[in-house]
């Protein structure tokens, strides 16, 4: 159907019509969406620039709607070139006094901030176990990938049972 006989009728909804081309206007936010935990129960360690370990996205509420997420690498693998917005919690102290996350994209960690650790979160002389929290928005090519990591040499603790992370394309 030409433009411009739709400018000139109206168009009934109950046709069939059949077209061609590309498609414009999707929403494409929401969707590469997924929550992930580890199914563990124990203090651990990471060390600085090493994946926090997710094994679970489909336990409880987790889940991963278009098996973007890996559970045996802890990577998100980007399906297209878009924005995408992910978040961590991360349960850590064990009495340990220094404790800091951050993102892995591809193979280094996400470059935000000015020093050279890339913190997203950090926490100093308190050996009192807390809740670290973030989000970042960021752009990813088409194969892309994205992890939490520890950012704090040589190690900092987490509780498995109490860590997630998650995310999704917003654009």
């Amino acid at each position: 159907m030409a433009l411009s006989k739709i400018q000139a009728e109206s168009m009934n909804l109950a046709d069939t019509y059949a077209f061609s081309g590309t498609v414009s206007g999707t929403s494409v936010a929401g969707s590469a969406a997924f929550s992930a935990r580890n199914s563990g129960g124990s203090w651990t360690t990471v060390a600085d620039g090493s994946l926090v370990v997710f094994n679970n996205d489909s336990t409880g509420d987790n889940f991963d709607t278009d098996n973007c997420f890996n559970t045996s690498t802890y990577k998100f693998t980007a399906p297209a070139t878009g924005v995408y917005i992910f978040w961590y919690h991360v349960y850590t102290a064990n009495s340990d006094t220094t404790n800091a996350f951050g993102f892995l994209k591809n193979s280094s960690k996400l470059a935000m901030n000015a020093v050279a650790s890339q913190h997203f979160t950090f926490r100093h002389s308190d050996t009192t176990d807390h809740m670290q929290t973030t989000s970042v928005i960021v752009p990813l090519s088409s194969g892309d990938t994205m992890g939490v990591c520890g950012t704090n040499a040589p190690t900092s603790d987490y509780y498995q049972g109490h860590t997630a992370w998650g995310g999704c394309r917003l654009a």
